[in-house]
């Protein structure tokens, strides 16, 4: 068996890696095929459950919630149905609210419906209720079905909080391969992240001495590989293909699960993603999809660590810049640009202290005595092209210009991705080598200025 296959990782249960960490994949069971749906009446008894509790919102509903009412039916197993409202339900207190005050207590077990938001919601839902949870998938959009973390918006900042991972999910491949291309390309984008993730993982190592596994970070790569080799038939809507989507971000999954943290899954990408995301929640500005976004990141964090590569740290000229930082300045732009959003990112920082000058110091002590081992994990991301080319092939967008995001918000995200959580990542490096506000006028120059 395939040691980075599902299968094999579900049979390992928890066990101790190598790493030192208790790892465990929390999933308990995933179907992925072509007519998977027909399979959740036996694995709702599987569970203990009774009477579920069905979630989706109109679109995922109309995707594939017939087939699951309808199997439910088949098999005599009640349910309560509620759709949440809306054209785009958003992952906030308003969407989370609405979900608690319409769950029926009398049910056992829940069913969502859907992709990002609503399993986002339904895991936070489940691990409230202390109930059994399942997803059935309708688009390979995002990497978050097997997480037991959900993404969400509180207090207009996207932050992560503990959910109940999935006991179960189902993928049906009839759905999954007749969801929008869009939503496909999202998928890919999300998996495409990964290759930023894993490389500011081994740099955060050699500069922080964060833990690290080598044994995820196989894992992720092995998901990656999947995604990127099967582009082509992605873009043929092929259900070979989507299916090597759907198992990638499943598998991105139990990794986080591996390492109770996003960190493997999740940099500098993700958070140009989530800095669009809290600007439309508190100005309406323009955002797309989640891994549409992450992977329009990814090709932006390709282009800064093309320019970290040219750099020699000069550490008189870093301390200087790190001395001559004016915090109360910048959380001025961090207010205008964000809104409401910026008061959690700065009462972070007052814990974090991430500016803090002798920090600062020790931190570039390691950058400047472990330079070449940082550009040697540079050096393995691939090159902008070789990406640019596999979002050509599933017609993805490749610039923020094209999902309508100005080059002041584009330049604006770039610099705020050092303020979204306490993760060392590109931004941060370039901060810390005095470098950030060079890098930011040469790649991403504020034409509206």
């Amino acid at each position: 068996m395939d040691s980075k296959s599902i299968e094999y990782l579900l049979s390992r249960g928890t066990y101790t890696c190598e790493c030192g960490k208790v790892h465990d994949a929390k999933v308990k069971k995933v179907v992925i095929r072509s007519g998977a749906i027909a399979e959740l009446p036996t694995s709702v008894e599987e569970f203990g459950g009774h009477k579920a509790f069905v979630l989706a919102d109109k679109n995922t509903f109309g995707a594939a919630g017939d087939r699951v009412t309808s199997a439910l039916d088949s098999a005599g197993i009640p349910y309560t149905l509620f759709i949440l409202g809306g054209e785009r339900p958003e992952p906030d207190e308003h969407t989370l609210g609405s979900v608690i005050l319409h769950y029926d207590a009398s049910c056992d077990i829940i069913v969502s419906i859907g992709s990002g938001v609503i399993n986002d919601t339904g895991k936070i839902v489940a691990n409230v209720a202390g109930v059994p949870y399942i997803i059935v998938g309708t688009a390979p959009s995002m990497d978050g079905y097997a997480s037991g973390t959900s993404s969400v918006i509180r207090d207009k900042l996207k932050v992560s909080v503990d959910g109940r991972g999935p006991d179960v999910v189902i993928g049906d491949l009839d759905v999954l391969s007749a969801s929008p291309m869009h939503m496909i390309a999202s998928g890919l984008g999300d998996m495409i992240a990964k290759y930023i993730s894993i490389a500011e993982w081994k740099i955060s190592r050699i500069i922080n001495d964060e833990y690290y596994c080598d044994e995820i970070a196989e894992l992720i790569n092995a998901g990656l590989k999947k995604c990127v080799d099967s582009a082509a038939d992605i873009a043929k809507r092929d259900k070979h293909a989507v299916s090597a989507v759907m198992e990638g971000m499943v598998l991105s999954g139990i990794a986080a699960n591996y390492a109770g943290v996003s960190r493997p899954v999740s940099g500098m990408e993700h958070y140009f993603s989530h800095v669009w995301d809290m600007r439309m929640v508190e100005f309406g500005t323009p955002a797309d999809f989640h891994g549409i976004q992450c992977g329009i990141g990814t090709l932006d964090c390709l282009r800064v660590y093309d320019e970290i590569k040219k750099i020699t740290p000069d550490k008189a000229k870093a301390l200087a810049h790190a001395a001559a930082f004016d915090y109360d300045e910048w959380c001025r732009v961090l207010r205008r640009e964000l809104g409401a959003g910026a008061e959690q990112m700065i009462k972070n920082e007052a814990k974090e202290k991430k500016y803090d000058l002798k920090a600062h110091a020790r931190r570039l002590d390691r950058i400047t005595e472990h330079w070449n081992e940082i550009i040697a994990v540079i050096d393995t991301l691939p090159s902008y092209d070789e990406l640019a080319c596999v979002f050509d092939t599933v017609g993805a967008p490749k610039t923020a210009r094209e999902i309508g995001l100005s080059a002041h918000e584009e330049r604006m995200a770039f610099l705020i991705t050092k303020d979204i959580r306490d993760k060392y990542i590109g931004s941060r490096l370039l901060w810390d080598i005095g470098e950030i506000d060079r890098v930011a006028d040469m790649l991403f120059p504020d034409t509206n200025a």
